[in-house]
């Protein structure tokens, strides 16, 4: 294969996404022609049909589909390289950002990170990437990731990280519920009848534990868990139609009382803090898309945090 044009692995590629010509030479400008002769030196060159018409559209061969990932890849890097040695221009780049978090992440960062990111970057775009948080490092460190948002524990080698702020986890129930009514005038729950509820418990498919698992292992209680959910954005219209309660981060429980008249209680015995970072890998330091990115986040949560400490945060 020689005098390989590299532009031709942009139009490979958008025809691997679009697997129609017409549409092709929309999302790359380009005239139809163009693209149909782009596709005839692709095929001279590969010696292969690549993409074959069908009812369903232009198919790619078993030849296209093996080398797809690859040439994708490389054209991701390439554009990567480019945009990285750039000046960045938030209001003018297209990069996008793979983030790791968790769902109750989702849940905290994303409906203030967006509106944000959508006047300040228009064009900028974030993936959500989910894995069990053991692995994130090594999605960082095989740039299969940017960042990582959660409760990140200091490692020693590669892994840069940046306090967000400190969680606590609260209990949060419908209005009205015998927790509440029961509860002190400084919101405390009391421990017999947090005991005496139905819980439900919310453990991610990526987590092998949750909050209530670790109060039940150190104070050796029998709780009935009612149900188990793997999801936090459920509990809204689940706690609000029974008499079952959950115990969850703080900020989650603020997002889910304003989705649902629910109520936020203090738990009435002492839980370690839960310490938010954020991270990323050592050679995303310099990166000037990178660092405004991570400049934005540190700021919005900061100032999230400082909202609440002074006392946004009620039990409603």
């Amino acid at each position: 294969m020689t005098a390989f044009d590299l532009n031709l692995v942009r139009i490979f590629d958008a025809l691997m996404v679009h697997q129609s010509v017409s549409d092709a030479a929309d999302a790359l400008h380009m005239t139809q022609p163009a693209v149909s002769n782009a596709l005839r030196r692709l095929r001279a060159l590969t010696d292969d049909d690549l993409f074959v018409r069908t009812r369903r559209g232009m198919e790619p061969t078993p030849f296209a589909l093996a080398a797809g990932p690859s040439l994708s890849e490389g054209l991701r890097l390439i554009r990567q390289g480019l945009e990285r040695a750039a000046p960045f221009d938030p209001t003018g780049t297209r990069r996008r950002f793979r983030v790791l978090m968790t769902d109750a992440g989702e849940m905290v960062f994303l409906p203030r990170l967006m509106p944000l990111l959508r006047t300040k970057a228009p064009m900028l775009d974030i993936r959500v990437l989910q894995c069990p948080i053991a692995r994130y490092l090594e999605l960082l460190e095989t740039d299969e990731a940017d960042l990582a948002i959660g409760n990140l524990q200091p490692t020693a080698g590669t892994f840069v990280l940046r306090r967000l702020f400190d969680e606590h986890n609260v209990i949060v129930c419908k209005r009205g519920h015998s927790l509440e009514l029961g509860a002190g005038p400084d919101r405390i729950a009391r421990i017999e009848q947090v005991v005496a509820s139905d819980h439900v418990v919310v453990r991610p498919p990526n987590s092998v534990s949750a909050a209530l698992d670790t109060l039940v292992q150190t104070h050796h209680w029998k709780i009935r868990v009612a149900l188990e959910v793997p999801h936090f954005m459920v509990l809204a219209g689940i706690l609000d139609q029974t008499d079952m309660i959950a115990i969850v981060p703080s900020l989650v429980a603020d997002e889910l009382a304003q989705r649902s008249d629910l109520v936020i209680l203090k738990i009435p015995f002492d839980c370690p803090a839960i310490t938010i970072r954020l991270g990323w890998h050592i050679r995303q330091q310099k990166d000037q898309g990178s660092r405004w990115l991570r400049q934005q986040i540190i700021e919005l949560m900061s100032k999230r945090r400082r909202i609440l400490d002074e006392g946004k945060l009620r039990a409603r």
